[in-house]
């Protein structure tokens, strides 16, 4: 969970709490208090309230809990002749572009510092590590409207990026820079970058990487030019709306601005509340607790909602900063809170159970116990892969797409799709530990996606100088006889073992896995040089196989 961290001296002002109320107020609103310094205190937030990646966001809480201001903040803007043109060119890169214009807002230097903090957390949390949102701030009066947002070749813009004092391309940028070596990786395989420009051909940033210096805001700065691009409307949307509710809070004056798509205009930021009804019934059900409209709508106060009647349930207000309110049982958990758990009454079970594992729990613990005695070390490996480990290197024909499950905003090239079987997996082990002494024995009982459906399966591998088909048949023939299943041989083709030194497993007909000696060609590529051997069995086959003899 992300953790932030504030001046007391701040926290304690913006709040209007004494450290005591403090003390006992931030743990029931689920914020815990890691570390107390001497002037700072770190405050780890759950990572669904990312409104309070902030002083002002805690503050704000705080305020509502201890009862101190309570009630919906409502939020106004002022309005601006500020303009953002798009470019149909960033549709293909990075396509939405949201905007703010910040004015009167007065920082010291422990203020910027706090601003730049809850940017970076907003970037970690709802943008995904710059992938969905990229914030970019600026000193607006550095900046010659109107605004825009295109794409462009790397080579054709210069500019003066921060934390430099000569111009570079965009590329050089990627290649020099040390935020373009950390975040070049999103635009990979982009032909044109994105690049926000005002009407004077200066380049204000180049999203998701770096602004300019031009724009370098300062404690001296009073005007603040807000850009977040990104690839999700509904994150742009509710990350601005978060950032200028804490500036708001600081006193700032909040201005509309627009931003254009062709013939289509939208005015940002939207801070009208939404609303949602809340059933006291359902509340009362969910919650065990008998609460009259009266208290139900003072906690939800508490709890900086609006409130408003209607016969038998409530309508509610939801703050322009909370992102995480998609349902009223979200309000009910916040009602929850307002109420305080330690008001809760303790209730026994109406009924006395005993408990006992599952039956698959007591296969896996045999199997580990079989395998361990056959001298296997146990590996557990990510459920995140690639195509290339997954089919490529081990030599068979990759699928269709739409038999692959891949992962929409990946952080990691090599971690983009969920694993079909686990033997490439093994041997990558095996790759990093070939400087071990021999022979290695692995063997994992993991999770695997295949056509879109959840599997467990269990494989092992073993390398040694000498290893063949006998030893590991006959690993696996002990291994059955001890399950009580009769495991029946036949040959069978796969692309990652030796030509007729593959066989599969079946009992009555029913298929259940696969044993051999890996390929050359396999070996070579995951850089082993000695026999390796392997089998993979399915699981929940196996498990539902052994229900049956019993």
């Amino acid at each position: 969970m992300p953790v932030i961290s504030v001046h007391s001296d701040e926290l304690l002002e913006l709040s209007g709490a004494d450290e005591v109320d403090l003390m006992e107020a931030l743990p029931k609103l689920g914020i815990e208090i890691e570390e107390i310094k001497a002037e700072k205190w770190d405050l780890e937030i759950f990572p669904d309230r990312c409104d309070m990646l902030s002083v002002e966001g805690v503050a704000r809480s705080v305020r509502g809990f201890l009862k101190k201001e309570t009630g919906l903040i409502e939020y106004k803007t002022s309005a601006s002749d500020l303009k953002t043109e798009v470019d149909l060119s960033v549709q293909e890169v990075r396509p939405y572009v949201v905007t703010a214009l910040i004015k009167n807002l007065e920082l010291n230097k422990r203020g910027l510092k706090s601003l730049m903090d809850l940017q970076e957390k907003l970037h970690l949390t709802l943008g995904r590590e710059r992938v969905k949102v990229a914030i970019g701030m600026h000193d607006f009066e550095a900046i010659e409207p109107p605004i825009e947002y295109k794409a462009v070749k790397p080579e054709d813009v210069s500019f003066v990026p921060l934390e430099r004092s000569v111009e570079m391309n965009l590329n050089e940028i990627l290649n020099r820079h040390e935020k373009g070596k950390e975040y070049a990786h999103i635009l990979k395989d982009e032909e044109r970058y994105p690049v926000l420009i005002d009407s004077q051909d200066n380049v204000l940033s180049f999203p998701p990487i770096i602004n300019g210096r031009l724009t370098e805001v300062t404690p001296d700065t009073t005007s603040f030019f807000i850009d977040m691009t990104g690839t999700d409307m509904r994150a742009l949307e509710h990350t601005l709306n978060i950032l200028c509710t804490a500036l708001a809070d600081r006193g700032a004056e909040i201005c509309a601005t627009e931003v254009r798509y062709g013939s289509r205009t939208i005015e940002y930021p939207d801070l009208s509340p939404d609303e949602i009804d809340v059933s006291l019934e359902e509340s009362e059900e969910i919650l065990g607790v008998e609460m009259s409209i009266d208290e139900m709508e003072r906690t939800l106060k508490k709890m900086r909602y609006g409130v408003g009647r209607e016969d038998s349930s409530l309508k509610v207000t939801i703050p322009p900063y909370r992102h995480d309110i998609l349902h009223p049982w979200d309000v009910i958990e916040d009602i929850a809170i307002g109420y305080d758990f330690d008001n809760f009454d303790g209730v026994l079970p109406q009924e006395v159970t005993v408990g006992e594992s599952l039956p698959q729990k007591d296969l896996r613990e045999v199997l580990r116990e079989l395998l361990v005695g056959n001298g296997f070390h146990e590996v557990m490996n990510y459920l995140l892969t690639d195509d290339e480990v997954e089919y490529g290197k081990m030599n068979i024909t990759k699928p269709e797409e739409e038999k692959i499950s891949k992962v929409k905003n990946p952080v990691s090239e090599q971690r983009y799709s969920l694993r079909t079987w686990l033997l490439p997996c093994l041997l990558s082990n095996l790759k990093h530990n070939k400087n071990e002494s021999l022979p290695q024995k692995l063997f994992e009982i993991g999770d695997v996606v295949v056509e879109r459906e959840q599997r467990t399966k269990i494989a092992g591998v073993i390398e040694s100088s000498d290893v063949g088909f006998t030893e590991i048949k006959s690993i696996l023939d002990g291994l059955f006889t001890n399950l009580g299943i009769e495991m029946v041989v036949e040959p069978k083709d796969h692309g990652s073992f030796i030509q007729g030194r593959c066989a599969g497993i079946t009992e009555s007909g029913t298929e259940l896995g696969f044993l051999g000696e890996i390929s050359p060609e396999v070996l070579d590529s995951f850089e082993l040089e000695n026999p390796v051997v392997g089998f993979e069995l399915d699981f929940d086959t196996l498990c539902g196989l052994k229900k049956e003899i019993e």
